[in-house]
């Protein structure tokens, strides 16, 4: 069953209804659903679907011609004819997945294919679209400095894992906290969602073979069977996922599993994997040109190098390295039960990190839709460090905007607790927000999963500009 991704439907729909836009790259990490978007898209058009595996040039020349359904086997330019042919009948669009392997395999396909696309086609109503999940071969072949493509490119799409609010379309009626777990483990993945989806019993998600879970501990048992079960394999696993794109893992693995701990400075991860710097800072960028890490830098000081640190972009990829690598032994003996009990143990903290890029969803979603007194422009967060402690102080959420068509700057903290916030919590972040030199109008953002005590409530019903936001709402 096909959800979600009405923007990046309308997005294609644009390329293909435009007069100019003849070529598209579409990418994205595996499992995010790129090849279920483009069937979507293309289920009402005449067109060439092509996925590539990896063999050689000759055997995808033979599968493209069964495909085209002639007789004889083609050869690039017979190929390229061919679809020259059917245009001056009617539009086509030709989608080659995983194209990266025909270039690999064949690297005259390429240039003709870029002749073609460039020259003859360009008259003709031909819309070409090439897709890989290899950000590296991507940036290789298509959209790199030595890539034959890339100043025709008229459409560059990087299809990305679902938000919270489209994820939880696969929850069936999961309560808002079970949600927020479920969300997290999966990262927003549709591989991974719609087999929580089939665990669950949800309408449409039966084709997976996965037996439906019974009895009241759904969260458990959802987490032993997408990842800590060894032998089921019900998710895609992060690891695999980087051994596509990246050779020898040792190394990154220890990196990912440092910035799970909350080492996250160039510094601290330096002396964790006993590394120099200018060896750490080319693995971080290698990690962060695929999709995995990003680079952090104070939403006002994003030029203080000082103020820099780097995090797991993905909740279902840190929940591996911040919950299940550090007790492999468990994972591989597979003593599931025991390897649950670890996790329990470390989740309050995991959970924290998904609920505030839940957060984030939420306001960036409310303000898109106007339900906010202000408008959002630009999400980050601020903090300082203490060099002595290794430890660092600031927001969890700290975004840029407008209020009345003036500048706007919104303060958040996220509880992910099991006791409501007390009027404490609210003065420590207005006392907190002293740090920052604010702009305009200061709003103060608090969330919390568990609620709010009556005296917090109360109190902020005095203080202007002070929001107090529940799960339940944000659900």
């Amino acid at each position: 069953m096909f959800r979600g991704r009405k923007s990046e439907i309308e997005r294609l729909n644009g390329f293909y209804e435009g007069e100019k836009d003849s070529i598209a790259v579409i990418s994205g990490q595996i499992g995010v659903g790129k090849t279920a978007l483009l069937q979507e898209f293309a289920k009402d058009k005449e067109t060439i679907f092509f996925e590539a595996y990896e063999t050689t040039g000759k055997h995808q020349l033979e599968q493209l011609s069964q495909l085209l359904g002639v007789k004889s086997t083609l050869d690039v330019a017979g190929f390229c004819k061919e679809i020259s042919k059917r245009a001056s009948k009617q539009k086509q669009l030709v989608i080659i997945d995983q194209y990266p392997n025909v270039v690999k395999a064949d690297p005259e396909f390429d240039k003709t294919l870029h002749e073609y696309a460039t020259g003859e086609w360009k008259d003709l109503p031909i819309k070409l679209i090439l897709c890989s999940d290899a950000f590296m071969l991507v940036d290789k072949y298509l959209k790199g400095k030595k890539a034959i493509w890339k100043k025709d490119i008229t459409l560059d799409m990087v299809v990305e894992p679902f938000g919270f609010y489209d994820s939880c379309e696969f929850f069936g009626d999961a309560s808002p906290r079970e949600a927020t777990f479920l969300y997290g483990i999966t990262g927003g993945i549709p591989y991974n969602l719609s087999r929580v989806a089939c665990l669950l019993g949800v309408e449409g998600y039966d084709e997976y073979g996965l037996a439906p879970i019974k009895g009241d501990d759904k969260i458990k048992e959802i987490a032993i069977r997408l990842f800590l079960d060894k032998n089921s394999r019900v998710g895609l696993n992060p690891e695999a996922v980087m051994a596509t794109e990246l050779r020898e893992l040792a190394y990154y693995n220890y990196m990912l599993t440092t910035l799970a701990k909350g080492l996250n400075r160039v510094n601290q991860i330096s002396a964790e994997v006993e590394k120099p710097k200018d060896v750490v800072v080319p693995y971080l960028n290698s990690l962060m040109s695929i999709g995995v890490c990003t680079k952090d830098t104070a939403i006002t000081e994003v030029t203080n190098r000082k103020k820099t640190r780097y995090s797991i972009v993905n909740t279902s990829t840190l929940f591996w390295y911040k919950l299940v690598v550090p007790y492999f032994d468990l994972y591989n003996s597979g003593q599931t039960d025991a390897l649950w009990v670890k996790v329990k143990e470390g989740l309050k903290d995991y959970m924290e990190d998904v609920f505030i890029k839940i957060c984030g969803q939420y306001l960036e979603d409310r303000s898109d839709k106007n339900q906010l007194p202000f408008t959002v422009e630009e999400i980050g967060n601020w903090w300082v460090n203490d060099d002595e402690a290794g430890t660092t102080d600031g927001f969890d959420l700290v975004s840029l905007g407008k209020c009345e068509g003036k500048s706007a700057t919104i303060f958040a903290q996220c509880y992910y607790n099991n006791e409501p916030i007390e009027v404490a919590q609210l003065k420590s972040l207005i006392e907190k927000t002293k740090q920052l030199h604010r702009q305009g109008d200061a709003f103060y953002l608090v969330f919390a999963n568990a609620g709010f005590h009556e005296n917090a409530i109360t109190i902020s019903s005095a203080i202007k500009n002070i929001m107090l936001i529940t799960l339940d709402e944000m659900r």
